[in-house]
């Protein structure tokens, strides 16, 4: 029986179609910035958004494998496109050899999620699929994380050049009251910190055992002590500090864990 032209045009639309969506399947991938890092971190905190870097190599394999697979998936794309400046940091060239070093990046692929303050709240050295990488996006995506800030304190040079003898202009705010002032607007969250480690190896650990344990959000910030880098454990978000101070006593009186509401 032969084909009427209304049938063949019928299929030939639906194959078209397909073709069509195959194609534009393959096109989805997460648009990468090649900024600097400390471009990034800027519109990052001016964006209200954290930002992912991707420390990859053109030689690295596993690099390749979640190009094609991880960084392809809709959702993922999503997700870094919505509340994240993703990057990706080639440590073969000059600007990702320096970032290399500054982050001690050993181990590839290596990604790091920096809050929009520039703190590092996470890293994972290993390769993940588009599941594994969907979970910790939105762990990381939460408005503590993502503060906007619209611009900063800035000093003229005459002020710094200002007598010591002169009188206090009482129209100029102080930097100290600026960031007071900041810090009222800002909404304020608590968290109990239930670590500090020297090894970021030693944090990680802490982390996978809390997230084993606790269904509270738990983050690593990294910061400074005698000049060194040092990691904080940070479990919890809470609204009040009686939340949080609660939160201690069960942590010390039902599992055994020292924290401090920070």
């Amino acid at each position: 029986m032969k084909m009427t032209n209304m049938i063949r045009l019928a299929l030939c639309l639906v194959m078209f179609s397909t073709v069509l969506m195959t194609a534009t399947a393959s096109d989805i991938k997460v648009n990468f910035s090649n900024e600097k890092v400390n471009d990034a971190i800027k519109r990052a905190s001016q964006e209200g958004k954290l930002v992912f870097l991707d420390f990859y190599a053109s030689w690295c394999t596993p690099c390749k494998w979640m190009d094609k697979t991880t960084f392809k998936d809709p959702t993922v794309v999503d997700m870094l496109g919505k509340s994240f400046i993703p990057v990706k940091v080639n440590i073969d060239d000059a600007q990702g050899f320096e970032m290399k070093n500054k982050y001690e990046i050993n181990y590839l692929p290596t990604i790091l999620i920096l809050n929009s303050r520039g703190q590092l709240v996470e890293r994972v050295e290993e390769t993940l699929t588009a599941e594994s990488l969907q979970s910790l996006l939105a762990l990381h995506d939460h408005n503590d994380n993502k503060v906007r800030i619209l611009h900063d304190f800035n000093t003229s040079p005459k002020d710094l050049n200002q007598d010591k003898g002169s009188e206090p202009d009482p129209w100029k705010i102080t930097k100290e009251d600026y960031y007071r002032y900041i810090d009222m607007q800002e909404k304020r969250n608590y968290r109990v910190q239930v670590g500090v480690y020297e090894e970021y190896e030693a944090a990680r650990t802490r982390v996978n055992f809390i997230r084993d344990t606790f269904f509270e959000p738990v983050v690593v910030l990294n910061d400074y002590r005698d000049g060194k880098v040092i990691f904080k454990v940070m479990l919890g978000q809470f609204e009040s500090m009686s939340e949080a101070e609660s939160f201690v006593e069960i942590l010390e009186g039902q599992f055994g864990i020292s924290g401090v509401v920070n």
